[in-house]
């Protein structure tokens, strides 16, 4: 749970965070899945697009259970998240910011095509990689 921006929620916290992801899609017309395994109809993740708080246009997002974690999960989701927001949403950018010590999440968007562009070094001392791809011809 290190990865996650906002660490473990209480359920007050989950309840709250899921009624923001609820409300972008009518809103927006794009937001969040929850991503399942096929075999046993588990929840493995989670990840979709969110316009991003840090103004850098729309994000996609991608984080995934420690046990589904380097299953091809990751590249899955974010390919069709990208095929919806070029497609569906008709985005014409779609950015996404990782960890630099993440390297699982920086192999997944570089196979999903996404092209790292440059560092970004946060308040906190902690480098954060902004990765983006353009709506494909």
């Amino acid at each position: 749970m290190s990865l996650l921006q906002h660490g473990v929620l209480t359920r007050d916290q989950s309840d709250a965070l899921v009624a923001t992801y609820d409300a972008e899609w009518p809103a927006l017309g794009f937001g969040n899945w929850t991503a399942t395994e096929r075999a046993t109809g588990q929840l493995v993740g989670l990840g979709g697009l969110r316009v991003h708080t840090g103004d850098y246009g729309v994000a996609i997002r991608l984080a995934f259970t420690p046990e589904a974690q380097g299953k091809g999960y990751g590249p899955e989701l974010g390919r069709a998240a990208l095929t919806f927001a070029f497609d569906v949403a008709k985005l014409d950018r779609v950015v996404a910011l990782t960890r630099a010590d993440n390297v699982p999440s920086r192999r997944s968007l570089e196979k999903c095509g996404m092209v790292r562009e440059r560092e970004i070094r946060m308040a906190s001392g902690r480098t954060i990689l902004l990765y983006a791809i353009d709506k494909r011809s």
